[in-house]
């Protein structure tokens, strides 16, 4: 039991074939597989008239299994030269076996598809797989610390160190411009003082010289008292 459990619980690998036949008025076509394990299925596609098809009413009919295991037929298209040529089923899927023919008409019409086989994974391409990625994995650890790796590990510190010199050159001239700033703001900041300090000592030293000439009557009574003083 354990055994049957584990080859239906095995994944599949969908596989993918073109396929195609010529159905004729004595010519049938049989789609049957015989003492195969996979699963097998026909996915149908187009259906046309060929070339040398007359222009009269084409019926293509496929006879199949139902799911209670009785055959069934069944219409795939109605075709004529004239008025519909071809058709597209679209992916019409058929388990086998599968039988195509003409209803009606002479032919001959073309029918094309895929072939879809789903096919059972063996257990050792698997491990396989396995063992490849776990080689894969290793290699690449082990080449991940190798010494190549340290020469651009030195190129980054190098560029990472002139970045930082061109920075610290950039902040020493904004920090000079930031300087001649402040010394103008300075500059400008005591050029007023300067001028209202020197305003004020041309005021101080106007009223010294306004001493210099004195009123008349003073002039008369320093006159006389230097008379009275000689007599």
């Amino acid at each position: 039991m354990e055994d049957s459990m584990d080859m239906d619980m095995s994944p599949l690998r969908p596989q993918n074939y073109l396929f195609g036949c010529e159905l004729k008025a004595d010519k049938d076509y049989h789609f049957k597989v015989d003492n195969d394990e996979n699963e097998h299925q026909i996915s149908l596609r187009t259906v046309s008239l060929g070339a040398g098809a007359k222009d009269e009413l084409h019926i293509v009919e496929a006879e199949a299994m139902n799911y209670e295991g009785s055959p069934i037929k069944v219409t795939l298209a109605t075709l004529k030269m004239s008025v519909q040529p071809t058709v597209s089923l679209g992916g019409f899927e058929i388990t086998p076996p599968v039988v195509l023919r003409l209803k009606c008409g002479s032919g001959p019409a073309h029918i094309s598809g895929q072939h879809l086989v789903a096919v059972e994974e063996d257990a050792e391409s698997e491990d396989e797989e396995e063992e490849d990625v776990k080689l894969l994995s290793i290699s690449g650890k082990r080449s991940a610390p190798g010494s190549g790796s340290k020469i651009p590990q030195k190129k980054v510190k190098l560029a990472a160190d002139e970045d930082d010199d061109e920075d610290d050159d950039d902040d020493d001239d904004d920090e000079d411009d930031d300087d001649d700033d402040f010394d103008d703001e300075e500059a400008e900041e005591k050029s007023p003082v300067k001028k209202g300090q020197e305003s004020f000592k041309k005021q101080e030293k106007t009223p010294k010289t306004l001493k210099g000439p004195s009123s008349v009557e003073d002039i008369k009574a320093k006159m006389q008292a230097s008379i009275e003083k000689a007599n």
